[in-house]
């Protein structure tokens, strides 16, 4: 085991410095700066009666961004491993396919988590430079939004070993910004469908990702008082139940996979 958190540690690690080399977090300091430009602007003109809608907002922009990251870090981790064939080397070593989609899995969480607790940081100096505060649920907002890149991770992972890395990112995208239309689309449909269509769409719900579950934005702006444990436990196997399977789905593709 102690092999296996080396190993794992290890392409984490390459994965968060081959990022670090693309520079794409510097695109998120220079994203973080133009959010509190726009902060500094309508601060200017005074913000009273715009707190809910400066919280909103800036939760948006922090939502927004921290998953166009996460499907960008996760989306390019195996096809440039393979398209430069550094796959060879790594392979060749004591460790398995499915190490190395964990491993590189892992180092996408880590860099996607960074990004989220930048622009968290951003947003939240932004708003209390205007003595607005964000409560106690914020902490909550925050441990969600680290599960829901988790989940998001595992899936743009999962879709890379089946599809080409532009397909990768459009599919993970849709998936990510249209969870919320989905479910509202499924509740709405459902009561009108036939009785294969109510399968196919309860089936559909529970197996896609349901993303908006983990979006806490709107209690922030509106002020709400944490919500229970229970819920944040509930969601939290969720998120892992899921990850792990979008993982073991890759997996398995991956080893049928020639290389």
């Amino acid at each position: 085991m102690k092999f296996k958190l080396t190993v794992w540690g290890a392409l984490a690690f390459a994965a968060c410095l081959e990022s670090l080399r693309r520079k794409d977090l510097w695109v998120s300091v220079i994203l973080a700066v133009l959010m509190i430009s726009a902060a500094a602007l309508v601060g200017k003109f005074g913000v009273a009666g715009l707190e809910m809608f400066l919280k909103d907002v800036t939760l948006t922009v922090v939502n927004l961004l921290s998953m166009v990251l996460a499907v960008l870090f996760a989306a390019r981790q195996l096809p440039e491993e393979i398209s430069r064939r550094t796959v060879y080397p790594l392979l060749a070593r004591p460790i398995t396919r499915f190490d190395l989609i964990f491993g590189k899995y892992l180092g996408a969480v880590a860099l996607s988590t960074f990004a989220l607790l930048l622009f968290a940081l951003i947003g939240w100096g932004a708003l209390a430079c205007f003595g607005l505060k964000v409560g106690a649920i914020f902490g909550q907002y925050l441990w969600l939004r680290f599960l829901s890149l988790l989940l998001i991770c595992a899936v743009t992972m999962a879709l890379s070993v089946f599809l080409t890395p532009q397909a990768t990112v459009t599919m993970a995208l849709l998936l990510a910004a249209g969870s919320s239309t989905f479910a509202t689309a499924v509740k709405l449909l459902h009561g009108t469908a036939g009785t294969i269509g109510q399968g196919v769409l309860s089936g559909a719900y529970f197996v896609l990702p349901q993303l908006d579950l983990f979006d806490l934005s709107k209690k922030v702006s509106y002020g709400w008082t944490p919500v229970m444990g229970s819920t944040i436990l509930f969601l939290f196997g969720y998120a892992i139940v899921h990850s792990a399977i979008c993982l073991a789905l890759g997996t398995l593709r991956f080893r049928k996979q020639a290389l």
